[in-house]
């Protein structure tokens, strides 16, 4: 097959996961880059806005954001995936919620704690509690995640009052990814361990705010 042949497309695409989840950034990055080339030429006739391109405009920024290099770029490419899937899916397909997810955490490593990253990860959540339940994997990411902004604006400055909202809210959702993740996982999974970590951390706070 060519290049851009769905099925040379989807082994890229898993390829690439790989890698991220082996931690060869390095590489993952180049194949992601090498597919977004492939998919660009014109020579090749890809429609520019399909799906195929989407997924490789969020593989590389996802690859870019996992490097923690160069986030403007990574932000450019998740804008972008997240735009056409919009586009061809609607605003609440599972895809929506995947690119919604990588921007917010795009801007979290910015340190843009500002009402879009909000608004992003809240708009994942209600995605993923609408497709997977309020019990998913994905449910509990975004509940994590919104326990990292809350988190992220109370040590920001802010008056005691409001510096203990954001951490009351913070502890609300470490509660709750913590419950998902418990149930789906058991209480020995990392992520388990991690949403116990974070609820700790956030508790010990609000007992001296």
């Amino acid at each position: 097959y060519d290049p851009v042949h769905p099925q040379v497309q989807e082994a890229a695409g898993t390829l690439i996961q790989c890698l991220i989840h082996k931690g060869d950034l390095y590489d993952a990055e180049r194949f992601a880059q090498l597919t977004l080339e492939s998919l660009k030429d014109p020579a090749n006739k890809v429609e520019q806005e399909s799906e195929a391109v989407a997924e490789t405009y969020y593989n590389l920024g996802m690859v870019i954001q996992e490097r923690n290099e160069n986030l403007v770029r990574a932000e450019m490419l998740a804008r972008k995936a997240l735009r056409i899937r919009a586009q061809l899916h609607g605003n609440d397909h599972c895809l929506v919620a995947e690119s919604v997810s990588l921007l917010a955490g795009i801007l979290r490593k910015q340190g843009n704690f500002g009402v879009e990253m909000k608004e992003l990860i809240e708009r994942s959540l209600a995605i993923y509690i609408k497709h997977v339940g309020p019990d998913g994997v994905n449910t509990s990411i975004s509940n994590m995640s919104l326990g990292h902004f809350h988190c992220g604006l109370a040590g920001t400055s802010l008056s005691a009052d409001e510096r203990k909202e954001h951490l009351q809210l913070s502890k609300f959702y470490y509660t709750e990814a913590l419950r998902i993740s418990t149930k789906i996982f058991g209480p020995a999974h990392p992520d388990t361990i991690k949403a116990a970590s974070e609820l700790l951390i956030v508790s010990h706070a609000l007992s001296e705010a």
